[in-house]
This record gives C-alpha cells, structure tokens and sequence, in this order.
C-alpha cells in the first residue's frame, strides 16, 4: 500500500512553505484537519498578495462599510454593515479596482471576510483553536 501523506510545498521568489504529515495508523484524523487548517491559513494570506488588485484600496473601502470597535458588537452594527455591503454603492467602488465582474466577484468575497473579521465573524477555523481544541481533548 502507497504511503499516506499530506505535502504541500510552495516558492516564490523570497516566500518558502513546506508542511507535511506523515499519516499512519496512529494519527489522529484531528491531525489531519490541523495540517489542512494551516495550509489553509498560509493560502488564505498569500493570496491576496498575489491577485492583481488594490489591497490598501479594498481595506479603505471595508472601512467605509464598518471599523472594528472595542467591545460587543451589535445586531445593528451587523445588519448596517452586511446591508452596506451588498449595496450597489459598494459595487460601484469595487467597479473602480476592476473592469471585470469576475474582478468584482473576487474582490466582493475578500471584502466579505474583511467585514465579518471586523465584525467578530469567522469563516474558517484558525490554527490557534485547533491547537487548543487538541490540547484539551487528549488531556480529558
């Protein structure tokens, strides 16, 4: 039988990532959510950085629809922001960083993460809790 792995190398230019696990009868399949959940998170950085867009333009745009602030946020803060960016004003701003509506569509899904982050909304799971998620499940 082929040896089980995960592997992920990636260089550019200056940038090098390599992760890998070695999967055998003894790793746990949490083990192997953590190396996706990592590599995800490497992805989900480097991306941005090589897509072909404004960033510092998109993050002045976030900061039209909603500035994070200390302390609880609110239903309303959240409703206002998500209806601030589905607006067609925030379409037309878009609209400035790209000609191409699949351009839009990018930048609409990046600028939705930016928004729910700033709002306390996560979409993925970070490294940090599944780590401690690990941590407090084989000490039981």
């Amino acid at each position: 039988m082929a040896e089980e792995k995960i592997l992920f190398n990636a260089k550019k230019g200056k940038w090098y990532v390599s992760k890998k696990l070695k999967i055998d009868e003894n790793t746990a399949d949490v083990e192997v959510s953590r190396i996706l959940i990592s590599i995800e998170e490497t992805l989900s950085k480097k991306i941005k950085e090589y897509l072909p867009f404004d960033m510092i333009q998109l993050e002045e745009i976030a900061d039209e629809i909603y500035v994070s602030k200390k302390g609880r946020v609110k239903e309303e803060d959240i409703s206002q922001a998500l209806a601030k960016l589905k607006s067609p004003a925030t379409t037309k701003k878009l609209g400035k960083l790209t000609d191409l509506k699949e351009g839009k569509d990018i930048l609409k899904v990046i600028l939705t993460n930016i928004i729910l982050g700033r709002l306390g909304i996560s979409t993925h799971v970070d490294i940090k809790t599944i780590d401690k998620f690990i941590e407090k499940s084989t000490n039981k």
